[in-house]
């Protein structure tokens, strides 16, 4: 259906159900999400719908989604992560929506945990990383599992008085701020996030890895139990995995701020504020679309058959590996010369 909103959109997240099939999750550009808890969800598929875009709100600011690719098209599901520990997930077809919460995430009801970063699905189940180091796993329906023994910070206000305030924010200040969690089963994930804080559980426990960087991490990529990829500030990536360790492949000269990756047809591109850029094995180096004009910014990267779409915040492009072709949001003014 069209909206009937007015108001713009910029992209939060998105990911890639089949080539031209893309599920994402939006903000309207007329409402402020530290007042007004909200989320318009939309699905690209000209193929199977009336109008190319298709739309849903949420009562929730969603910060991270995941689609289900292999189900039947009339069963498709989609899960949404908001940031204050609920996951709602939406029936494609129906748009009827089923929420489970996060024990303990987030900074309401009586929750301490911090707010919700990133969901992705490792070995057949949905895991979910935030603030503080907190890692859930989801091992059925309402079954979201604490999985952090090891890596999370517990911080109750209640247990600190007006005098040890000082104390209270220094125990903050050790707490892993995670942004990513990726790996291929549930005894290979690895999780990243600010100060250049990597870890891996190994199944039974999690161990922090040490690095040749301390700078903020946006992204884990896992492509096999080998090779593992890590994007982030000033520059970074990092290739390698637990066993063997990290190693920087990026040059003296970057110092865009890299928050997502992908690799795709053998090279990894990497999204960034003024936008594509692709690690080819030896050096990284600005992506040149053809489009017109180039894309405006890079935020996510997903890839399904052979398909890349680049989610920027306002930049909505497909690769299919020779051609670029730009989508605009109906709600947006097109990006034209």
């Amino acid at each position: 259906m069209a909206s009937e909103d007015v108001s713009s959109v910029y992209y939060l997240d998105g990911v890639v159900v089949a080539p031209d099939f893309v599920f994402l999750a939006t903000q309207l550009s007329s409402l402020d999400p530290r007042e007004t808890a909200h989320t318009r969800c939309s699905t690209y598929n000209p193929a199977e719908q009336e109008v190319p875009f298709g739309y849903f709100d949420l009562e929730d600011n969603i910060v991270s989604v995941h689609a289900y690719r292999t189900l039947p098209d009339d069963k498709k599901r989609f899960a949404c992560l908001g940031s204050q520990g609920a996951v709602h997930f939406v029936r494609g077809s129906t748009r009827e929506v089923r929420t489970e919460r996060l024990p303990g995430a987030g900074l309401v009801d009586g929750n301490f945990g911090g707010l919700m970063t990133n969901i992705r699905e490792i070995g057949g189940q949905l895991w979910a990383c935030g603030q503080n180091g907190q890692v859930y796993r989801r091992l059925g329906v309402d079954g979201w599992r604490r999985n952090d023994e090891g890596i999370r910070v517990q911080v109750n206000p209640a247990e600190y008085g007006p005098d040890r305030i000082s104390e209270m924010l220094e125990v903050m200040s050790t707490a892993p701020m995670l942004s990513c969690i990726d790996g291929t089963g549930d005894n290979d994930v690895y999780v990243v996030g600010l100060q250049g804080f990597l870890a891996h559980f190994n199944g039974t426990a999690w161990a922090k890895i040490e690095l040749p960087v301390d700078e903020h991490l946006e992204w884990v990529r896992c492509v096999d139990n080998d090779e593992v990829w890590v994007c982030g500030h000033n520059g970074t990536l990092l290739k390698g995995n637990a066993r063997s360790g990290f190693k920087s492949v990026s040059g003296l000269d970057d110092h865009q701020t890299f928050v997502c990756l992908a690799k795709f047809d053998g090279s990894v591109y990497l999204s960034a504020e003024e936008g594509l850029f692709l690690y080819n094995g030896k050096s990284i180096t600005s992506v040149k679309t053809k489009l017109k004009p180039e894309l405006q910014d890079a935020w996510r990267l997903d890839h399904v058959d052979g398909v890349m779409w680049s989610i920027g915040v306002t930049d909505l492009a497909r690769f299919d590996g020779k051609k670029w072709t730009r989508v605009d949001h109906p709600d947006n003014e097109p990006i034209g010369e």
